[in-house]
């Protein structure tokens, strides 16, 4: 199989961005979030694709990489700084580092592959990096301990447009040198 052409998304990757991340989550967890989760995140899509097309423009501090295969996304992750305005919001700070792993979804046809793998470690800096797992997603638990993170010991309940499902962060600390 031919792999994917993996670059920085570019503006006009925007809406396809947004798609797939919301499908991807969608499939992963089935089962876990509301039957009507696509429904629910749908809601955002007008508000959230320009601010996409602008970052993904000027990308400041973030880091993002798309994987595309005859121009279809199959793979996305991003590394934003923390903690995001939602963590202020609710209290969650200081955050347990500076760095968030925003996003990391793979298509299901790529699992086990190690695109997963190689879209992490293309927006990892190796500084200290956090993320937040829903509970219950144990594939991608195994993943990140594999890659040294742990689990903190907290819960936090999603918004409603998630079902308010449980999750918590984990956190990875560079090595000292």
């Amino acid at each position: 199989m031919v792999a994917p052409v993996i670059s920085a998304p570019e503006p006009a990757d925007a809406e396809a961005w947004f798609d797939f991340i919301v499908a991807q989550q969608a499939e992963t967890y089935a089962g876990i979030v509301p039957d009507d989760f696509v429904a629910r995140q749908s809601v955002y899509r007008q508000e959230w694709v320009p601010g996409l097309a602008a970052s993904f423009a000027a990308p400041g501090s973030a880091w993002r990489v798309v994987a595309k295969l005859d121009g279809a996304i199959v793979g996305a992750a991003s590394v934003v700084d923390g903690p995001q305005d939602w963590e202020i919001g609710a209290g969650l700070v200081p955050a347990p580092a500076g760095r968030e792993l925003e996003r990391l979804y793979v298509a299901p046809e790529w699992h086990g592959r190690g695109l997963g793998a190689q879209l992490l470690e293309l927006v990892d800096d190796g500084r200290d990096l956090y993320l937040w797992l829903i509970d219950g997603n144990e594939r991608a638990r195994a993943f990140y301990r594999r890659r040294g993170f742990v689990d903190l010991p907290e819960s936090l309940r999603t918004s409603e447009s998630w079902g308010g499902v449980a999750m918590h962060r984990m956190v990875r600390r560079a090595p000292v040198a």
